[in-house]
């Protein structure tokens, strides 16, 4: 194929010795090679320096900062040295498929509507034992995506996703670097209103879990910290839609949307009830092209909060 398009990969790490050759490789390797892979150590205190500094290949650029800034600031870096027509993010734990780069490129230059395009991803250990199953993602449309992102995130992490540097250029869409763990979520909800975004069928790259991976270690030192954080995150997201929620009714939604816990007590059930007409009565005045999505989606997750529905699944079958 012609390599018209250039792209920018930006990965960010810290700490990352045991993966982070692994990381780079797959990346030199792809399919497509007009790309730029910009390295930026945020501070790591291990032999990162030393492993980025063996590899002489005329793509890679590197930066490196003696204190840890957290991974939001460190890509905002990267974006500022960026210079190709496409952009993308990549966890330097994680392997990227060979072919990852030159589908993307394809889609793109096949969608020109498409500001974004994502897809799925395989699980991997570890010790890098691959899932023989990915997860494919479920919303693919740009509507089902732009519904679901209100109360879940659905692309597939950064480094599933390839942009076009006009969401950066022209909107001037950055990472917000107050977020310590959910910088991806918040960086797409951003983007939203001024493309179009799609996820494709297509495996990716393979997401290590079960490391001790700096995010999940942000979450675990302070579950309470990360709980204020998205819940902030979702109120953003429904303003930037036009919609006008109260602090409770964030939180319902966080806690039984997003955090998947389940219904007991009957005034959750009313509350349920109560913010889904208020979502409906908004809608009909904003009339959002996704605005029955919003609704439909509100709905099966709603339900499938309520202990009742568990059980009767459980006595019956697969219900609703």
């Amino acid at each position: 194929m012609e390599e018209d398009k250039k792209i920018s990969i930006i990965s960010c790490f810290y700490n990352e010795e045991k993966y982070l050759a692994q990381a780079i490789d797959s990346v030199l390797v792809q399919t497509y090679s007009n790309f730029e892979l910009i390295l930026v150590n945020d501070g790591s205190t291990d032999h990162s320096d030393e492993i980025v500094k063996s590899y002489h290949d005329d793509r890679i650029k590197y930066i490196s900062y003696r204190e840890n800034r957290y991974q939001a600031y460190a890509r905002n870096k990267g974006l500022e040295i960026a210079t190709g027509d496409y952009i993308g993010f990549f966890d330097c734990d994680d392997i990227m498929r060979p072919d990852k780069m030159e589908i993307q490129v394809n889609y793109l230059k096949e969608h020109e509507d498409i500001a974004l395009v994502s897809g799925g991803y395989a699980y991997m250990d570890a010790m890098g034992n691959v899932d023989e199953k990915f997860v494919e993602p479920r919303y693919r449309s740009d509507e089902e995506i732009k519904a679901f992102m209100l109360y879940r995130n659905c692309i597939a992490f950064a480094g599933a996703a390839l942009f076009r540097r006009e969401l950066i250029d022209q909107y001037h869409v950055r990472f917000d670097e107050s977020n310590r763990s959910s910088e991806d979520y918040r960086l797409f909800i951003d983007m939203l209103p001024y493309g179009k975004f799609a996820n494709v069928n297509h495996c990716f790259f393979n997401y290590r879990i079960n490391h001790g991976s700096k995010s999940s270690e942000v979450v675990k030192s302070n579950e309470e910290a990360y709980d204020i954080e998205v819940r902030k995150l979702l109120e953003h997201a429904w303003r930037m839609r036009g919609f006008s929620l109260e602090e409770n009714d964030i939180a319902f939604m966080y806690r039984f949307f997003y955090k998947r816990i389940r219904v007991w007590k009957p005034g959750d059930i009313f509350l349920g009830l109560h913010i889904y007409w208020k979502i409906r009565r908004q809608q009909a005045d904003l009339k959002l092209k996704e605005g029955k999505l919003i609704l439909k989606y509100y709905k099966q997750q709603w339900l499938r909060t309520y202990q009742i529905y568990w059980l009767i699944k459980g006595v019956f079958g697969t219900v609703g």
